[in-house]
């Protein structure tokens, strides 16, 4: 039955998103994996689908941009909810026409690393020393934009943009316009809203950068296991003979990890003792492992991470009875 607009609540129809996530991954992968890539035709499609669902939308952007200090988006919003988008999203995402970019790309806004990417990408147009004025100054107003908004709807939170900057930086990336927001955001509180993390992240910054690069350790998957190793092991092995795609590989780290049957190891050191231990199986490498990992752990609206809903939810519940069985 189709639902009408303004008629559904908005967690239900984030469950129906969720669902339809759960039963598409390839053309989801396959969309975020465009949106995610250098020549910006994600984006582009992205941004030519707002101006059918809402005309004049470029032309409110622009007329923002172009205030001395664009930081009030409430024209930009108010523009939005004049254009009715929401209900248009919804008789898009349930047309489900061959052709419509809307499932995935609601899928990839709730579920995906969707913020981050439009962030991370306009920083490195930022730095590009072939990028103009013009589109610096764009890609500023997009940061700008992308950071406030996720956060005023409950998308991501303030700590959740700090560690985003702090992972940013241990690859070595630049984020300046992320650096002057953050900040800009922590002027605006009281000294004492700072939590014990914050300070310490604050203090850590002023100290020395220390040298790129850490030696890596190597384990064996029998000194991961710290209790009950051949039965863990064999349930592994027993695991691994069904599934070991990226995914898979994901939620069994998961798994181990928070039911405390391995050590705390990051995911390369896990893979690598999985791949020594067990020769016989083909594994996926390492980045789609890590890939599918943060795709499942980031922090969604309500705190919930991607694991913690609909059939992900399932299939670790499927892993978790796996192992507990006689």
């Amino acid at each position: 039955m189709k639902i009408k607009p303004r008629t559904i609540k908005h967690e239900k129809f984030k469950e129906m998103v969720k669902e339809w996530l759960d039963t598409h991954r390839e053309e989801y992968c396959a969309f975020a994996e465009e949106v995610s890539r250098r020549d910006r035709s994600g984006f582009i499609q992205i941004f030519e689908y707002a101006q059918l669902a809402a005309p004049g939308y470029a032309n409110v952007v622009m007329a923002k941009m172009s205030e001395k200090n664009p930081k009030d988006l409430d024209s930009i919003e108010k523009f939005l909810r004049d254009a009715d988008i929401a209900s248009t999203l919804v008789d898009g995402f349930q047309s489900q026409k061959p052709d419509s970019i809307v499932p995935a790309m609601l899928a990839w806004m709730y579920f995906g690393n969707s913020w981050e990417t439009v962030v991370s990408y306009n920083e490195e147009m930022i730095q590009d020393k072939d990028t103009g004025l013009s589109d610096r100054i764009k890609a500023r107003f997009m940061i700008l934009v992308t950071i406030q908004m996720s956060i005023v709807n409950g998308h991501r939170t303030r700590e959740d943009w700090r560690q985003f900057r702090k992972i940013q930086k241990s690859m070595g990336s630049i984020v300046p316009v992320t650096d002057t927001v953050i900040e800009e955001m922590e002027e605006e509180r009281p000294e004492a809203a700072l939590t014990d993390d914050e300070v310490s992240e604050v203090t850590d910054e002023k100290k020395e950068p220390k040298k790129r690069g850490r030696k890596k350790v190597r384990e064996t998957l029998d000194n991961l296991i710290p209790d009950d190793t051949d039965r863990i092991k064999g349930k592994i092995s027993e695991f691994l003979k069904l599934r070991s795609s990226g995914n898979d590989l994901a939620m069994l780290y998961i798994y181990l990890h928070e039911d405390s049957h391995i050590r705390s190891c990051d995911i390369s050191t896990f893979h690598d003792a999985l791949s020594e231990h067990y020769p016989e199986y083909k594994f996926v490498g390492l980045r789609g492992v890590q890939k599918a990992h943060q795709q499942l752990t980031t922090p969604m609206m309500g705190g919930k991470r991607m694991i913690d809903m609909g059939q992900d939810k399932k299939n670790l519940d499927n892993i978790r009875n796996h192992f507990e069985a006689a």
